[in-house]
C-alpha cells in the first residue's frame, strides 16, 4: 500500500535545501539499465566520465533486471504469503547487490567508489513493511563518504525506522530515494536514468509517433504518473515539488531528448492544452447495493474498504441505494467484498476486463473544452464508457480493456500530439 503525498517528508537542514551544489551529480539508474554485468560496466564507464570532468557523484540504484520478481518468487517457495517483515529483508538485498557490484566496477576503472545501504546513507523511514515512507535524511553520512570517495552508490527503495528495523518503500521507492537525497544534499537536479528518452506524449509501445515532452510541471507529471505513465512514480514527483528539486528523465545509455520536471512548465502554462495520453489496462468496476434508508451506509462502505487497503476511484451514486467505484490494479478484491457483505449486509458485483484512458493537460474544461472531443472519439470507435472523471487537469474514461490501445492511438492523433517528422 502506497502512502499519500502528505505522508512523505524529509527533514532537511535549511541551508542545504536552499544552496544547490553545482559540483554534485545525483543520478538514479533503474533495474533495466543494470540488467546484465555488461550493462553495469557500461554504466560504470559513463559515471567515470563524470568523475574525470571533476564532479562528485551520488548514485541511487534499483535491483538488477528482474531480480525483484525472482526474489518474490523465491519467497513464495517457502511461505504463502510470506511474512511482511521477512519479505522486506529479502527484497532489500536486490538493491544492495546492484550498489555493491557497481561500486566494484567503478573501482576497477580506477574510480574511488563506495556502496551504502539505505540505512548507511542516513535514510530514516517509518510505516509498515513494504510501504515505508522517508521521514528524514541525514546528509552528513554521505558527505563524510564523499571526502574519501568520488562516487557513493546508494541502494534505493529502503531505509531504517526509529527502532532499527529495515523497511522497503514500496513501488517507486528508488525514484523517491533519489529525489530525497537530491533535496538533502542540495543537488542542482536529480537525474532519473531509464530505458526511455524522457516523458513521451503517450506510451511509445502503443503509439510509434509520440514526441518527447521537453519540460513539464510537477502537477502535470503527477497526473500522468498517477494515471498510468510508468516513467516516474507520483511519490517521487510530489516529493520533488515539495522541496523544489528539478527532475530530469533521460535514457541511461542512448543520448537523445530528455524531460525536465520542474515548477515552471512554459510560458503557455495555464492555457488550455493537452500534454499527453495515459492509460491503465487493469481496472475493475464495483457496484455495491446498500440500504437506501441508511444515510451512513456509504461512509461505512468506504471506511471498510480503506481498512482493507482498497482505494476506490470514480465514485458515483446512480440511485440512493447504489454506490459505484473503480479500483486499479490486480490485487484480489474477494476478501474485502466478502467482508462488505458480512458487515453491512450489502450486495456487490465486480465487473472485470476494464481499463482506462486519460487526457492530461491544463485548463481542459475551459473553452473550447476537450471533453466533447474525447466523447466524440469514443463514440466514433463505439467504445462504451461505464465511468468517467473530469477535472481541469485530466479527463479519464473507464473503457473495455481490449479497446485501450485503439483509443490511445485515436486520442493521440485527435489532439495533435504526433511527432512532426516534416
Amino acid at each position: 500500500m502506497v502512502k499519500s503525498s502528505q505522508d512523505l517528508d524529509v527533514s532537511l537542514d535549511p541551508p542545504l535545501r536552499k544552496a544547490r551544489n553545482e559540483g554534485l551529480v545525483i543520478r538514479k539508474y533503474g533495474g533495466s539499465s543494470l540488467a546484465t554485468p555488461e550493462m553495469v560496466s557500461a554504466v560504470a564507464a559513463e559515471v567515470a566520465t563524470l568523475v574525470e570532468a571533476g564532479d562528485r557523484v551520488v548514485l541511487v540504484v534499483s535491483a538488477m533486471g528482474d531480480t525483484t520478481d525472482r526474489l518474490i518468487a523465491l519467497a513464495g517457495e517457502f511461505a504463502e504469503p510470506p511474512a511482511p517483515r521477512e519479505l522486506d529483508q529479502l527484497m532489500a538485498t536486490g538493491e544492495q547487490v546492484s550498489a555493491s557490484v557497481l561500486a566494484m566496477a567503478l573501482t576497477e576503472r580506477g574510480v574511488q567508489a563506495v556502496s551504502l545501504s539505505g540505512d548507511q546513507a542516513g535514510i530514516e523511514v517509518s510505516g509498515e513493511p513494504g510501504a515505508g515512507t522517508i521521514v528524514r535524511v541525514d546528509p552528513a553520512k554521505i558527505i563524510a563518504r564523499l571526502r574519501d570517495a568520488r562516487v557513493v552508490v546508494v541502494a534505493g527503495f529502503q531505509g531504517r525506522d526509529a527502532n532499527g528495523e529495515l523497511l522497503t518503500l514500496g513501488r517507486g521507492g528508488s525514484d523517491t530515494t533519489a529525489v530525497a537525497l537530491a533535496a538533502a544534499l542540495g543537488g542542482a537536479e536529480c537525474e532519473i536514468c531509464t530505458d526511455v528518452h524522457g516523458v513521451r506524449t503517450a506510451d511509445p509501445r502503443i503509439v510509434p509517433d509520440t514526441r518527447p515532452v521537453q519540460t513539464i510541471s510537477y502537477d502535470a507529471m503527477v497526473e500522468l504518473a498517477g494515471l498510468g505513465a510508468r516513467v516516474l512514480h507520483p511519490r517521487s514527483v510530489e516529493l520533488a515539488r515539495r522541496h523544489g528539486v528539478a527532475v530530469r528523465v533521460t535514457h541511461s545509455s542512448d543520448p537523445g531528448p530528455s524531460t525536465v520536471v520542474t515548477a515552471e512548465e512554459s510560458p503557455l502554462e495555464g492555457a488550455p492544452r493537452v500534454i499527453g495520453i495515459a492509460h491503465e489496462r487493469d481496472v475493475r468496476l464495483v457496484r455495491v447495493e446498500v440500504s437506501a434508508s441508511d444515510p451512513d451506509q456509504y461512509a461505512r462502505v468506504l471506511t471498510l474498504l480503506a481498512r482493507c487497503g482498497v482505494k476506490p476511484e470514480n465514485l458515483s451514486w446512480p440511485d440512493p441505494g447504489e454506490l459505484r467505484f473503480t479500483v486499479r490494479g490486480s490485487d484480489p478484491l474477494g476478501p474485502p467484498i466478502t467482508e462488505l457483505a458480512m458487515e453491512l449486509d450489502a450486495r456487490s458485483t465486480v465487473f472485470e476486463e476494464l481499463g482506462s484512458v486519460s487526457v492530461v493537460g491544463t485548463a481542459l474544461l475551459d473553452p473550447p473544452g476537450f471533453l466533447p472531443e474525447l466523447l466524440r472519439v469514443l463514440a466514433d470507435h463505439r467504445v462504451t464508457v461505464p465511468a468517467m472523471t473530469t477535472s481541469q487537469s485530466r479527463l479519464t474514461a473507464v473503457i473495455p480493456a481490449d479497446a485501450v490501445d485503439t483509443t490511445v492511438r485515436a486520442l493521440h492523433e485527435s489532439f495533435g500530439l504526433a511527432e512532426d517528422r516534416t
